[in-house]
């Protein structure tokens, strides 16, 4: 027992250096280690290298320590890069939006409808609406009574102060879903979203559903955009590269706070997001918890 004591720190300096390696090297392009990756996002790593430094220095190992110190130092402020964006709006932008997993309304659909009705958004996606409409479409009523609500499955919904105009259904895959609605705000502002909802297999390659996520957003380019879904996906994954190069990211570009959505209450990936086009401008973006999902809500503002 004292001889793994003794090892306790090359333990816990090997359990952050091989999924880093795997990080470095190939993110999460390949499947069968693509679930290391999601297991093991920056900050957990950095507190593996931390937890290094705390053993070698408890045993007086001050040189593994101090190598221990160091990384663990290096990879918090990639943590803090990449998950926290200070972007003070100056003015928010002129229409509200807002994106929440609802986790099927488990923890009650009151508690959801009082977080809207606190959020007041003229444009919200719903992820995960579930299989119960009698009491989702109340709660849904009640807290947004003047929108135009569309529910496509049992994963995705709509609501828009004003009008969808149209809609259409495109399967990502096996229990993974995308829609496209057109609609026309109360002002007359006309837009297009696509909602996302691939399903949650950590062990599956990602490549299939954005390649066909990609089908469903090519004849959209030129529209005013927004792409918008719990992507089960966390936004470092390679295959956000491509929607990177034509899209803006909401929290990357006007967010202010941390970026980290699921799984409440220590939530440790951003896999909510909200994508826009150039013809939809974002003025701000932050994400806020409560105890109505396992989700941040993802509330942003637009013009």
């Amino acid at each position: 027992m004292r001889r793994w004591l003794s090892r306790a720190p090359e333990i816990a300096l090997a359990a952050c250096l091989a999924p880093l390696a795997v990080r470095l090297l190939f993110r999460d392009r390949l499947p069968l280690l693509a679930p290391l990756t999601y297991a093991t996002p920056v900050s957990v790593l950095a507190a593996l290298a931390a937890l290094a430094w705390a053993l070698a220095w408890r045993l007086e190992r001050r040189g593994l320590a101090r190598w221990s110190g160091a990384l663990a130092t290096a990879l918090a402020l990639w943590a803090v890069a990449a998950n926290v964006s200070l972007h003070p709006s100056a003015e928010p932008g002129r229409y509200r939006g807002l994106l929440w997993n609802v986790q099927a309304g488990r923890r009650g659909w009151e508690r959801v409808a009082e977080q809207l009705r606190v959020e007041d958004p003229d444009v919200a996606v719903f992820i995960d609406v579930g299989h119960k409409p009698g009491t989702r479409s109340p709660a849904f009523t009640r807290a947004l009574p003047d929108r135009d609500i569309y529910t496509w499955n049992d994963a995705l919904a709509l609501a828009v102060r004003g009008h969808i105009v149209d809609s259409s259904y495109t399967p990502l895959g096996f229990a993974s879903h995308a829609a496209v609605a057109r609609v026309r705000l109360a002002d007359g502002r006309r837009l297009t979203i696509v909602l996302v909802h691939p399903r949650s297999a950590p062990t599956e390659s990602r490549a299939g559903v954005f390649d066909a996520l990609a089908d469903v957003l090519a004849p959209l380019r030129g529209e005013p955009l927004l792409v918008v879904g719990d992507f089960n996906t966390p936004s470092d994954s390679v295959y956000f590269d491509p929607i990177r190069r034509e899209f803006h990211s909401a929290f990357e570009t006007a967010g202010m706070g941390y970026a980290g959505s699921w799984p409440m209450p220590f939530p440790l990936l951003a896999i909510d997001q909200v994508w826009s086009s150039d013809a939809v401008p974002i003025r701000s973006c932050h994400l806020s918890g409560t105890m109505a999902s396992d989700h941040r809500l993802v509330a942003f503002s637009f013009d």
